[in-house]
């Protein structure tokens, strides 16, 4: 029973529409942990914050947001494929265009990287085992490697 919630929890955390999501405002941060029941870890630095979602199966997401509270990017570590419509918001569309293939390496691994002047997405994906890194780089603060963000 509990093994079932907890897998029904980390899907909703990824088939819903997120509220913070790629681009968006910092407010509604707190309507994501409320939504998906997470626990919630902020931090602060002169640059940037950065706000955790973290689900009791492990699964949890990241968004940094910049001074002006614009989120700019978004990282995710999941036993589920995460939703990326929910994640990137409008920057979806940017990102279905290179297609999730695999690229070299084992069948049962998949990794993805686009980079372009809108959006950069790096994501590794296998069973159980989802993880990825999206961020605008206008949005970016200055002397932060959005690369080096997990």
């Amino acid at each position: 029973m509990v093994k079932g919630l907890l897998l029904a929890a980390s899907t909703l955390l990824f088939a819903g529409a997120a509220q913070a999501v790629l681009g968006g405002a910092e407010a509604s941060v707190q309507a994501d942990q409320i939504r998906f029941h997470g626990v919630h870890h902020e931090s602060r630095n002169w640059q940037m914050a950065t706000h955790e979602i973290r689900l009791s199966d492990g699964s949890g997401i990241k968004q940094y947001v910049n001074a002006a509270g614009v989120v700019f990017a978004v990282s995710w570590r999941t036993r589920l494929k995460p939703d990326l419509a929910a994640l990137l918001g409008t920057h979806a569309s940017t990102s279905s265009a290179a297609s999730v293939a695999p690229s070299g390496i084992a069948a049962a691994k998949h990794q993805q990287s686009v980079r372009r002047a809108d959006l950069v997405l790096h994501q590794f994906g296998r069973q159980n085992a989802f993880a990825g890194l999206a961020y605008v780089p206008s949005l970016v603060p200055a002397g932060v490697d959005a690369d080096a963000l997990r």
